[in-house]
């Protein structure tokens, strides 16, 4: 039988899998967008869509495989990455590649990068001799300067009237980007952002900061998935859907 199945071509087996989830009802996005996503934003008009610290554009490619964009922002501090966006992402009408940090700033300053595993970066160090991250054998980052802009003065730069989804992936540098975007989470309907459940960088914030964040500003809790855990099988950092109730989609 697992003969047969590697002679099936993988794209066949995905279509089959769509199929059955289709008869079954089974909610799934071809994309690879998260589905809690799907759930509170509609597909029905293109969207506006911030992707903070988007690395190489991975959850941009899904975003764009479900919906219309009507405007794209694509955040990267890391300078070698920005061809590889601009190459993904060439059309200029609709995807903006601003390369800095986003902070609670507009300045300049030190970002730290982890040349093996390049979505650990920050701009705060790791705590890389941490007993919960000793098994990853993480190396001591190497730093280069940034530029910093605050999402406020981003959106007014890039003249945003409203944000439909926000993306947030900065290695516990979050409080920094929601202090400095006050005015932004104002007209934000939904944020998808990493959090630490232990901070695992110097100075870095949790999730129960976060939270305070936005429960302070309007928005919701609307959903929590697990992601890496340590060698013990604690619980470290996931990824949580925020909903501003002011603008609930119905």
């Amino acid at each position: 039988m697992s003969f047969i199945k590697r002679l099936i071509p993988n794209n066949i087996k995905q279509e089959g899998k769509y199929f059955l989830y289709d008869i079954l009802k089974i909610s799934y996005s071809r994309s690879q967008v998260p589905l809690e996503i799907l759930k509170w934003l509609p597909k029905t008009n293109p969207i506006n869509f911030i992707d903070i610290g988007c690395n190489a554009g991975d959850f941009t490619k899904s975003v764009c495989g479900e919906y219309k964009i009507e405007k794209a922002i694509l955040i990267e501090p890391i300078p070698k990455l920005i061809p590889v966006l601009e190459a993904n992402f060439p059309d200029r009408n609709v995807f903006k590649i601003i390369n800095a940090a986003v902070s609670d700033s507009n300045s300049k300053t030190e970002f730290f990068i982890n040349e093996e595993f390049d979505f650990i970066s920050s701009l705060l160090k790791i705590h890389n001799k941490k007993d919960e991250l000793k098994r990853l054998n993480i190396k001591e980052p190497t730093t280069i300067k940034v530029k910093t802009f605050t999402l406020d003065h981003i959106c007014e730069e890039q003249q945003l009237q409203g944000i439909d989804l926000l993306k947030i992936d900065v290695q516990g540098a979050e409080h920094l980007v929601l202090r400095g975007g006050i005015e932004a989470l104002k007209k934000t309907k939904l944020v998808y952002t990493e959090f630490s459940f232990k901070p695992l960088y110097d100075q870095s914030s949790v999730f129960f900061d976060l939270y305070k964040i936005f429960y302070d500003h309007g928005f919701i809790l609307a959903s929590i998935n697990s992601g890496f855990s340590s060698a013990e099988g604690e619980l470290l950092q996931g990824d949580a859907l925020f909903v501003n109730k002011n603008l609930l989609i119905d």
